[in-house]
């Protein structure tokens, strides 16, 4: 029989040194043969897959299509909360920059109280020249708010009146009243054993020898505070005036204290005992108060926050709704707004209504859009509601200055517990999905028994 092969093969009539065909003296292989070690095309590598071809891929959905993995529920949640951690750390930015902000104002508001008694009268502090026995001093406050663009401050007329008895006095001496600001003075008279005495420029004039009665009598006008500063082996100090919350300061506090339909008064007795006591006084600031409120306000910033953002996971839990998590850092840019918004509103209409007025735009604002991205309105509201209540509590903790760790204890404790329980069966699958899974351990256990058999 005629051998048909290309190639010569042994026992076949072919002239010794004849090369086979398809051979190449170069060491090129012809056209359509691969080179030695690669497998023809289409045909895979020994223990390597078959190649498919792009276009060859099965569609999604067709026989044989592969879905994509997807992250498990657990590290999907654990992923959120770690970016929630790193954004409360972020968020401390801008509050740190609103804080700041916060005591510039103040102080620049400090500066414009300072600039004002520059032009009506500092805070004024009242000292007896020389010691003497005993001394009865009682002022009059009569207060006013003067505006300097948005910033405000307390300044007042007084009206003072001393009486001081020295006794066995050696010789002719001076005496009379240190003031720590005279050009704010704008009348002074003095009266010596029932007679008036000439009073010079100093506020200083003569008492005689022996025993004196003396009594001063001052018309001056200051700002933010008044001080009176004992100089007698037993004082009498009394301050009155008209305004609503006086702040009393000193080293002692005063023994008699009224504060009642816009009318105050305060009294003093202090004896050779209290001889360390340098001043006692009364504070009509006003500023500054505002400012300290708002100043308060960030103590407990980072913790609405974080009630914010598990509110947010809650309302994700409860309505099945995915959040993104941009949507999680732009509806927390409204509280940290808040905090500015206040400082701003307070500034015109007072801390209150400033508090209450940024409260209800960011809680609307909140509120919005979190019926935008959950779609429905009712876990909105209910999600606002929660917003708004803890604006009303951290108000109640910054009125409740003695019961304020207490109280923002307590809130703590029963956020934490509501959390616990809208958090606790996070992990548990339902019932039909457990005992689908009892099953299917059983039915692998049982596969697994009949191939160990076998």
């Amino acid at each position: 029989m005629e051998n048909k092969t290309n190639n010569p093969l042994p026992g076949n009539n072919v002239p010794p040194g004849t090369p086979p065909q398809n051979f190449n003296p170069q060491g090129i292989p012809p056209q359509g043969v691969p080179p030695m070690g690669i497998p023809p095309q289409g045909v895979p590598p020994q223990g390597m897959p078959a190649y498919i071809p792009s276009h060859r891929v099965p569609p999604m959905g067709a026989p044989g299509a592969v879905p994509p993995r997807q992250p498990s529920k657990a590290k999907k949640w654990t992923e959120k909360i770690l970016i929630i951690l790193g954004a409360l750390l972020v968020f401390q930015i801008p509050l740190y920059m609103i804080r700041d902000l916060t005591v510039d104002r103040r102080s620049h508001a400090a500066e414009v109280e300072k600039e004002i008694g520059a032009s009506w009268g500092g805070k004024q502090e009242i000292q007896l020249i020389r010691q003497a026995d005993r001394e009865d001093v009682a002022a009059e406050i009569t207060p006013e708010i003067r505006y300097r663009g948005i910033y405000e401050t307390t300044v007042y007329t007084a009206k003072v009146k001393i009486k001081a008895d020295y006794v066995d006095v050696p010789e002719k001496t001076t005496t009379g009243v240190k003031v720590s600001d005279l050009k704010a003075v704008t009348g002074a008279s003095a009266m010596v054993n029932g007679k008036e005495v000439p009073i010079n420029d100093q506020l200083e004039f003569d008492i005689p020898k022996g025993n004196s009665n003396c009594e001063i009598t001052l018309t001056l006008r200051g700002s933010s505070n008044l001080q009176l500063k004992p100089n007698a082996a037993n004082s009498h100090m009394t301050i009155s005036g008209t305004w609503d919350d006086p702040g009393f300061f000193g080293e002692i506090l005063p023994e008699k204290r009224s504060v009642k339909d816009g009318k105050f008064s305060a009294e003093w007795n202090l004896s050779k005992f209290n001889k360390n006591v340098d001043h006692v006084g009364v504070d009509l600031c006003i500023s500054a108060g505002t400012y300290q409120q708002v100043e308060r306000c960030f103590r407990y910033a980072t913790f609405f926050l974080i009630v914010f953002f598990f509110a947010l996971l809650a309302a994700e839990l409860l309505t099945k709704v995915f959040v993104h998590v941009l949507q999680y850092l732009v509806a927390a840019g409204a509280p940290v707004l808040f905090y500015l918004m206040t400082l701003a509103f307070a500034e015109k209409i007072g801390f209150t209504a400033g508090y209450i007025v940024s409260a209800v735009i960011i809680v609307a604002m909140v509120t919005m859009y979190a019926r935008m991205f959950i779609g429905r309105l009712k876990p909105a509201l209910i999600m606002g509601s929660i917003f708004a209540a803890s604006y009303v509590v951290n108000f109640v903790i910054l009125r409740m200055e003695d019961l304020a760790l207490l109280t923002g204890t307590i809130i703590l404790a029963v956020v934490l517990g509501v959390l616990m329980v809208l958090t606790g069966n996070i992990n548990r699958e339902p019932k039909d999905d457990q005992d689908k899974s009892k099953k299917d351990d059983q039915k692998d256990d049982q596969n697994k028994s009949k191939k160990d058999n076998q």
